[in-house]
């Protein structure tokens, strides 16, 4: 139904004049065809022919209201092509990311957040304190303190040996064939019961376990223990305290140093 200009509320529920409604409501009032949008309806649903297709007139829109669907705001902005489609169910293989979308709906982005928080595709996950490993340097000084501990000895005598044998490098293995921190020889670590000279607290144990052997055997003389621990105890019995050896000599100098103590 053409009109020269838009209707408004008042058309439809109040009798209007030619000069207000429009020609065709116009002509309609003047022919006394009746004096409000009620009875143009009527006469219009009378007069209209089954068989012609004409379109949709107004009592169709109100007969059958046609109903639009309002995608989610991220369809509008094109997030998937603007299809109004509906998404299929969600599968085994269906991403955090397209999960959060289908939940979406008119909630847009504010959905989207939540719809990942639910699939566990949140951004901001929550954190977890793991305890870091302790580093070598803290393992080494945690068997020194054990062992000097279990075995009576100064901590900084341990200390000192590793350092004169090995430079604390638990992987180290002189010319000789000892090896380890401590730098215990294969058959002295098998007597220790070391199974592995490279671990640091095996071979730290067997090493501290060794060094109290050889202060007991030379009644806690500490220069003799260290020759003996260099040289090997038969060394030290044979020249009675005096090993000639200069490298033996200068390594209990050097082990003294490093404790602080007097040579």
């Amino acid at each position: 139904m053409a009109v020269d200009r838009p209707l408004t509320i008042r058309d439809y529920i109040e009798p209007r004049r030619a000069a207000v409604a429009g020609a065709r409501i116009s002509g309609e009032l003047s022919r006394g065809a009746g004096s409000c949008f009620k009875d143009l309806l009527t006469r219009e649903r009378a007069s209209k022919n089954p068989g012609t297709a004409s379109g949709m007139g107004v009592p169709d829109y109100f007969a059958r209201p046609v109903m639009v669907t309002q995608g989610s705001r991220l369809d509008a902005a094109g997030g998937r092509g603007g299809s109004t489609t509906a998404p299929p169910a969600d599968g085994p293989n269906a991403s955090a990311a397209e999960i959060g979308r289908r939940q979406t709906g008119a909630a847009g982005i504010t959905g989207l957040r939540i719809g990942l928080h639910e699939a566990g595709g949140s951004v901001h996950r929550e954190a977890r304190q793991v305890r870091p490993a302790a580093s070598g340097s803290q393992v080494i000084e945690e068997s020194i303190r054990r062992a000097a501990s279990r075995y009576n000895l100064s901590a900084d005598l341990i200390r000192s040996v590793i350092r004169a044998e090995s430079a604390f490098r638990p992987d180290a293995v002189s010319p000789a064939g000892a090896q380890g921190l401590m730098q215990l020889m294969p058959e002295t670590a098998r007597e220790l019961g070391v199974s592995d000279p490279f671990d640091v607290r095996q071979n730290i144990d067997g090493g501290a376990r060794y060094l109290r052997r050889m202060l007991d055997r030379f009644d806690g003389d500490i220069k003799l223990a260290l020759s003996a621990y260099n040289a090997g105890p038969g060394a030290v019995e044979k020249y009675e305290g005096e090993v000639p050896f200069a490298e033996t000599r200068n390594y209990v100098k050097r082990v003294l140093r490093f404790a602080g103590l007097s040579a």
